[in-house]
């Protein structure tokens, strides 16, 4: 099932995201049908560029029972947390981990990426080298 998370409640309006489906205006059109038909629910905007909907409730409408209706049919599970943000240094990591799968898996394990990065920076210091680009040492 679709995992969705509050970004921000108050009384009488919530903003959900859906990250998942960021890009996907279909989907946030139909769930932007779905919703008003919740009971409690008086208004809903989309936004599927940023893969967010704002909910405002009626007198009798809470998040609660909008999480129980979706929940209930089947399109989202709602959390009350956001996801923690991962770190600059987390998010170089795990490209670098996709890089490293791609390069091996390209060569068919005879080349990782710390071996393909090797030697490409000595193509481009031989490169330098052929322009005559040598520092001197200090």
């Amino acid at each position: 099932m679709l995992q969705a998370h509050v970004v921000h409640a108050i009384p009488g309006r919530a903003r959900i995201k859906l990250p998942a489906r960021r890009g996907d205006g279909l989907f946030f059109s139909q769930l932007e049908d779905f919703l008003r038909r919740c009971p409690g629910v008086a208004e809903v905007h989309s936004n599927s560029r940023a893969a967010s909907a704002l909910i405002a409730f009626a007198e009798h409408g809470n998040l609660d029972r909008l999480a129980t209706y979706a929940r209930k049919h089947r399109v989202f599970r709602l959390d009350h947390h956001p996801p923690p943000l991962k770190t600059v240094g987390e998010q170089f990591s795990a490209r670098m981990h996709e890089v490293h799968q791609w390069i091996s898996t390209r060569s068919r394990g005879h080349l990782e990426a710390h071996s393909g990065f090797l030697l490409l920076f000595l193509a481009l210091g031989d490169k330098q080298l052929g322009r005559g680009n040598i520092m001197q040492p200090a």
